[in-house]
Parts: structure tokens; C-alpha cells; sequence
């Protein structure tokens, strides 16, 4: 290039990059390869979830985390829970307990599901909470798990059928009335128990017990 083109040629590459807006283009690059990172992270969480939840390889009794069940669900159901919706985790220090934790995974989803819907039935809507409390009883060998919710609640009358099978108070169409009846059914297959307190306009908590071995406590009930 002759050096007296060199300005002219200099002058056109400047202008060319303000018609390109060169800096937006870069923002716009760093935007796009941020949520490219997000998105590949956040697929990875589901899956790792998945496979948590599922415990497909997992039909057997085993000793297992219940945190890590408790977490997988709720990123199987981050997209369901309203922004104003906060989810407190008040974790105690459990030790792994003996189960079926694909099936005890299914009991946390009916759950928690079944809260989120409580809240969104409310004819108003503030700031609304389900609150997950987990901790151990080492004189009665066995954790409880606590899911509390901001809802509706319900009457004592609702409360002493929520667990037939069947029975539901979703619009017609919505709902089998089925998940609580599964739930009490997977809660007396590991030896435990739920109990459940609720008023009208209070919303409700579902407490699970849970022995810390099942043999040991089929055991001691059969003595």
C-alpha cells in the first residue's frame, strides 16, 4: 500500500467500526457466551438432579443423604415456584438414613408440589414461604422431616381424608387425588409415619418421621 493511501485507508477502517458499533458487537458476544455458560450449567444441575431424584440404580434399601433428595426436587421444581414464593431450608445435621430414595424422593415432590399449590390458591398473594425443616431424634432413632407452607390450610374435615385415595380438592380435571395416598403408602413401606397440622388461613405443615434403619426398627416392632 502506497504510504500516501495509508490515512485515507486509516480513516475508513475507524469508520467502518462506528457503523459496526464494534463495542456492542463485543458486549453482545460476552452476552451471549454468559448465557451459554449459564445454560450448560444449568442443564448440568438438572441432570445431576435427575439422577439424584430418580435413583434408578437404587430399587434397594441403601443408606442415603435425604439434604441431597430434598435439593434434587427442588431443582426439578425451580420452575414452578413464583418469584414471590421463598423457599427456606432450616437443615439439621442428619446422618444418612436407610431407604428406598427414589421412592422417598416421590414423597418430598407430592409434598412440596402439593404446598405450591396451596399458596397459589390464595385469593391474595404476599410474600409467601415453604419452609423445609429437617432434624434428628436420637432418643427415638429416626429424623423428621418438616414442609411447611404459607397456604390456604385446611379444615380438620379435609385433614382426615387427604390421604384416601382419590380424594382431592383441586377443580375437577386437575388433579387424581392420588399423590397423598402414594405418599402415606412410601411413608409405611420405610416404618414411618406423617402427621399433618393445618388451620383455615394458615397454611399447613407435613411432618415425616423416619426410622434411621429400617430393619433395626422392623425388628424392634416385632419384639
Amino acid at each position: 500500500m502506497a504510504p500516501e493511501k495509508m490515512p485515507q485507508t486509516l480513516q475508513e477502517i475507524q469508520r467502518f467500526k462506528q457503523e459496526i458499533d464494534i463495542d456492542y458487537v463485543h458486549n453482545e458476544i460476552d452476552t451471549l457466551i454468559t448465557g451459554i455458560e449459564d445454560g450448560a450449567a444449568r442443564t448440568a444441575e438438572i441432570v445431576r438432579g435427575l439422577r439424584t431424584f430418580s435413583r434408578l440404580d437404587e430399587s434397594d434399601l441403601k443408606q442415603v443423604d435425604l439434604h441431597e433428595g430434598l435439593n434434587s426436587t427442588l431443582v426439578l421444581l425451580r420452575n414452578t415456584i413464583p418469584p414471590h414464593v421463598k423457599v427456606i431450608r432450616d437443615y439439621g445435621e442428619l446422618p444418612k438414613v436407610e431407604c428406598y430414595a427414589g421412592k422417598l424422593n416421590q414423597v418430598f415432590l407430592n409434598i412440596i408440589n402439593n404446598a405450591l399449590n396451596a399458596i397459589k390458591m390464595k385469593p391474595e398473594q404476599g410474600d409467601e414461604s415453604v419452609t423445609i425443616t429437617t432434624r434428628l431424634h436420637k432418643e427415638a432413632n429416626q429424623v423428621s422431616i418438616g414442609i411447611k407452607d404459607s397456604g390456604i390450610g385446611m379444615t380438620d374435615k379435609v385433614k382426615e381424608k387427604i390421604f384416601d385415595p382419590f380424594f382431592t380438592t383441586k377443580d375437577v380435571g386437575e388433579g387424581t387425588g392420588l399423590g397423598l395416598s402414594i405418599v402415606f403408602s412410601i411413608i409405611e413401606k420405610h416404618n414411618g409415619k406423617i402427621l399433618v397440622e393445618s388451620q383455615p388461613g394458615k397454611g399447613a405443615e407435613f411432618i415425616i418421621y423416619l426410622p434411621l434403619n429400617i430393619s433395626n426398627h422392623s425388628s424392634q416392632q416385632a419384639l
